[in-house]
């Protein structure tokens, strides 16, 4: 639980680690969403081309898939919004005007995919694919040029699903990018060697942070429990949890 003001972490070079809020009181600030400055399968694409359409990188919101419905967080209007499969009937319930999908189709219904917009991209990909429709997504972002990405999705579901959603921020190609997903009420983030994360307005507001390898150090300030660079932090321990 934040104690006041503001809360501060930094990571030394041997750190990959998940942070992640859940908003119990207020919410953060809509400005800081754009803070992390630091945090083969390729399928047929339909008409128009990825380089056609002028799609606007500036505010890109990728739409997951799954069985429930996300909620969408207070942000400015996106100027991109992509749909990982599924995710475009969950962007029309929201009423968002979606110019991509991508994926395999597996779950979105025949009928949304064959009634489209003519105007909309259809990235469409193998179902025996190795890449999640959510990773897929992400890749289509930064082909278009997005250097912030807003993810949102409704949770639960499968839970190998949930989980490598999670560790999608912070695999190889996605670590030092800056990515925001939300989910409900909650925000996660992921950082690297020698980043920084500053967050403002979060008193009531709870901070999980998860180390992902050994010899990880972090410093937090700010905190009710704060962590310093001497501190032990055992990947996958609940030392972070619910701070």
């Amino acid at each position: 639980i934040v104690d006041q003001g503001s809360g501060h972490f930094s990571v030394n070079d041997n750190l990959h680690f998940l942070g992640i809020t859940r908003v119990l009181k207020g919410r953060l600030t809509p400005s800081r969403h754009h803070f992390i400055a630091f945090v083969g399968n390729h399928g047929a694409v339909t008409s128009p081309d990825v380089g056609a359409p002028p799609f606007d990188p500036t505010r890109v919101l990728v739409v997951d898939g799954g069985p429930h419905l996300p909620v969408m967080p207070s942000m400015p209007t996106p100027t991109l919004v992509i749909a990982a499969d599924k995710g475009f009937e969950h962007a029309q319930a929201l009423g968002l005007k979606v110019d991509v999908v991508v994926g395999d189709f597996d779950s979105v219904a025949p009928e949304d995919v064959a009634n489209v917009d003519p105007g909309v991209t259809l990235e469409r990909h193998d179902v025996d694919k190795d890449d999640s429709d959510l990773a897929l997504a992400l890749r289509f972002a930064y082909r278009v040029g997005a250097e912030h990405v807003d993810i949102i999705t409704g949770g639960n579901g499968r839970l190998d699903h949930l989980l490598v959603g999670s560790l999608l921020l912070a695999n190889s190609e996605n670590l030092g990018r800056s990515i925001v997903t939300h989910c409900g009420s909650s925000r996660l983030v992921a950082l690297g060697p020698g980043q920084s994360l500053a967050l403002e307005n979060i008193v009531g507001c709870l901070i999980s942070l998860i180390s992902l390898e050994d010899d990880t150090r972090v410093s937090t300030q700010g905190l009710k429990w704060n962590l310093a660079l001497t501190d032990s932090f055992p990947p996958f321990s609940s030392l972070g949890l619910s701070n």
